[in-house]
């Protein structure tokens, strides 16, 4: 490597160096070094540092020697400069010396006018001390004077004018007594006297308070008498006026009927209520900065207060719930009332929330009330005078914007025990009426007994017109249970109603429990009865009367539910339908079987006097000439269902004889198909077919077209046989056309008897004829595969 020659540094390159660099005395040795950081590191990159040095030392040296030849040269105007000096220092000492003696005699004339000038201004002050203490012994005694006065307003009641001053004193107090331990003293004070301006007003109001408890009862019953003679007045108009029939007291047509009748419970001729003392009260505790204290006491306080009306009627029985139930409702209206107007006047006070609170209470304990006092009780008398204690407190109260649905829902509860008892009562007679009927015709002697009747029961359209065209003695188309429910039904409705008189305000579920407790009695106590005592009747006359019966009670509830629309305590909901009128349905439907059952025992005995020969070789019976118990059957039948069944309608009796026809059509195919009688002949099939035709003919007669088709079965199935028709039966269009009612189950059954029948004679005829029945009945009986 080669090596690298080192750098020489000359005078000249030196002092044009350090004239690069600027050094500041007053700068940081950091900001220093910064300045000749660039020098540094070049000297050390070529690694002459010692070179450096003794050549800055070389500069150095010369530098000096230039300064001490400049010296040199100027010495003697130094030397003199120094003269110069030290002649002017010498004379400023003489003027210093002078300037002191000078000050001296200024201290000495300064002390004199300030010791005269502290004498006037100390007399000064003392005068103006003595002016201060006259002013503020003078303000001290205005002062007291206020205090004095504060008292006297107190007890003069003036308690908002003591308050005020009160404040007067603390919010502008006099600039000279401000600090003295006098004011202070006041100052301190002045809170007890705030605490005795509260208690004064507390001490009033509770006065207030005790009086208006005293007289709340007197304020309630003013309202309750009111609202009584309103309620009055408006049933009046409502009986004069049917279009305001649903029209309730408080809503919209009443209002306006009575806006000209005006009534202030609580300032009239008899009771005039000052509410003063709280309004006084709530003012002083409002400045005061205490008004929610007030608000939590006054709560308390109106909540023992009603909290001792209730207590004191907590001993109720049914004997004397009826007697304590006025007296009380009257003190609770009048509690309330007065709360209504203390909410009313003063809202910031009282709110909605208090007063529902207390309001909620009452309601529970109402009903708490309500129920141990009719704890076991079984009088709807009592039921009714409560009712009408509490009806006329909801409606009352409800005026002053109360909330009434607790109560409302009370009343709903004493209803449906109201009518509890009713329905046990009417239950026990109904069952009665019902189970003591002899299903007879109910006989009328004249015209005045048939008015009577006519106009308690319900009957069909013309009915009553047709009735009445007949002459007395005149026999009714029902038994005397019906018009006997009839007028029950009716009184049940009317000692209904006479609870709900009144409780008609948007309540739905009054209409529901008379529309239960109507079904109750319609479907528990007459349907389940006359059902009850059908299954153990047997006389045909009976069952017809009492399916008239029903007919009338089907028709009754009809009419019931018209009734009830027009009587319902609102207009809202649907259509009123009593589930009774489907117990009455089924009542019929039971008494139809029970016709059936008892005909059908009838045609039994007669089935057991037929005598057929089932190997016959010519037929036994023909329509000119059916067997004997058919012709007694048929006859029998057509007598019996006309005689009996007179006063059914035509529909019953077609019933009826088509249910009895297909008995014998069903016993005719059953005796053909099963299993007791084994074999048979087509002479056999001929006189049944005699028979049914005989029977057919006879039915005819009754001019009864739903009859027509009741002996198709036994019909075809042996037409098919007679006319030996199998194969035109084997085809599926003519089935259908022309045999749809022949099964071919039992057509099978009955060729099969039939190839037996054949199979009794040994002849080839006969053995042909058996082969081609088995063979028709296989093919028959394919079609049920």
């Amino acid at each position: 490597m080669i090596r690298q020659k080192r750098p020489t540094f000359t005078s000249a390159e030196l002092e044009l160096q350090l004239a690069q660099i600027t050094l500041d005395p007053t700068s940081s040795t950091a900001e220093n070094l910064e300045a000749i950081a660039p020098l540094i590191k070049s000297v050390q990159d070529t690694d002459s540092e010692q070179i450096y040095l003794r050549s800055l030392d070389t500069f150095v040296e010369e530098k000096e020697k230039e300064i001490q030849q400049i010296c040199e040269g100027n010495y003697e105007d130094f030397v003199s400069s120094v003269s110069t000096l030290l002649t002017i220092r010498q004379g400023t000492g003489q003027i210093k010396r002078r300037i002191g003696e000078l000050d001296g005699q200024m201290g000495d004339v300064g002390r004199s006018l300030g010791e005269k000038k502290r004498a006037l201004l100390e007399q000064k002050k003392v005068a103006r001390n003595m002016d201060d203490a006259i002013e503020t012994l003078q303000t001290c005694l205005r002062l007291l004077d206020l205090v004095h006065r504060v008292g006297e307003m107190i007890r003069e009641g003036k308690y908002w004018g003591a308050l005020r001053m009160l404040d007067d004193l603390l919010l502008v107090p006099p600039q000279s007594i401000s600090q003295t331990p006098f004011y202070t003293h006041l100052s301190s004070s002045l809170p007890s006297l705030r605490v005795a301006i509260k208690d004064a007003v507390t001490a009033s109001t509770k006065s207030w308070l005790f009086e208006v408890r005293e007289s709340g009862a007197r304020v309630g019953k003013l309202a309750l008498e009111h609202m009584s003679s309103r309620i009055k007045r408006w049933r009046t108009k409502r009986e004069k006026e049917g279009g305001v029939k649903l029209a309730r007291v408080g809503g919209a047509l009443e209002m306006v009927y009575n806006e000209r009748l005006e009534f202030d419970a609580l300032n009239n001729e008899t009771v005039k209520m000052d509410f003063k003392p709280l309004f006084q009260c709530m003012h002083i505790y409002e400045a005061l900065g205490v008004k929610s204290e007030l608000q939590k006491n006054y709560q308390e306080d109106r909540k023992t207060q009603a909290n001792l009306i209730l207590s004191s009627r907590t001993s109720v029985t049914p004997a004397n719930l009826v007697n304590i139930l006025p007296t009380l409702m009257q003190e609770l209206v009048g509690f309330f009332i007065i709360e209504h107007h203390v909410l009313e006047t003063s809202p910031d006070f009282r709110t909605r929330l208090d007063v529902d609170e207390l309001w909620d209470e009452m309601c529970k304990r109402i009903v708490d009330i309500m129920g141990q006092g009719l704890k076991g009780c079984e009088e709807p008398e009592v039921f009714l005078g409560c009712k009408g204690n509490v009806l006329l407190f909801v409606q009352t109260l409800e005026g002053y914007g109360y909330e009434v649905d607790a109560l409302n829902g009370l009343l709903i509860t004493l209803f449906e025990r109201y009518s509890e008892l009713l329905l046990r009562k009417f239950s026990i007679d109904f069952d009665q009426i019902v189970t003591e009927d002899d299903n007879q015709p109910m006989m009328v002697n004249d015209q005045m007994e048939f008015d009577q009747l006519s106009s308690v029961c319900w009957l069909a359209t013309g009915e009553a017109e047709s009735l009445a065209t007949q002459s007395f003695p005149q026999s009714m188309p029902f038994s005397q249970t019906y018009p006997m429910c009839c007028i029950n039904i009716r009184n049940f409705v009317d000692q209904f109603y006479q609870f709900t008189d009144g409780v008609d305000q948007q309540h739905v579920n009054i209409d529901e429990v008379l529309r239960k407790s109507l079904d109750d009695l319609l479907t528990d106590h007459v349907s389940a009865q006359i059902i009850k005592r059908l299954t153990a009747m047997s006389n045909l006359s009976q069952i017809a009367q009492i399916v008239v019966n029903i007919e009338h009670f089907a028709t009754a509830c009809d009419e019931l539910e018209t009734v009830l629309m027009g009587l319902r305590a609102t207009q809202r909901g649907g259509p009123v339908k009593l589930k009774s009128s489907e117990s009455f349905k089924s009542a019929l439907t039971t008494a139809e079987s029970r016709i059936d059952s008892v005909i059908a025992s009838k045609l039994d005995s007669f089935f057991e006097l037929a005598e057929y020969d089932w190997l016959p070789a010519r037929p036994q019976s023909t329509a000119g000439e059916p067997s004997t118990y058919v012709f007694e059957m048929i006859t029998f039948l057509t007598a019996y269902v006309d005689s009996v069944l007179l006063g059914l309608n035509e529909s019953i009796k077609t019933r009826a004889y088509k249910s009895a026809l297909s008995r014998i059509n069903n016993w005719l195919m059953g005796l053909l198909c099963g299993q007791t009688v084994p074999r048979y002949n087509e002479s056999a099939l001929a006189s049944i077919m005699g028979d049914v035709s005989f029977i057919e003919i006879e039915i005819k007669r009754l001019d009864r077209k739903e009859l027509d088709s009741v002996f198709d079965e036994v019909k075809q199935t042996i037409n098919i046989i007679l006319s030996d028709a199998v194969s035109g039966y084997l085809e599926p269009s003519i089935r259908s056309i022309s045999y749809s009612a022949v099964k071919p189950a039992r057509l099978s059954t009955i060729l099969l008897k039939l190839s037996r029948g054949f199979g009794t004679s040994n002849t080839t005829q006969a053995q042909m004829r058996a082969e081609k029945r088995r063979k028709e009945a296989d093919e028959v009986g394919r079609l049920t595969r």
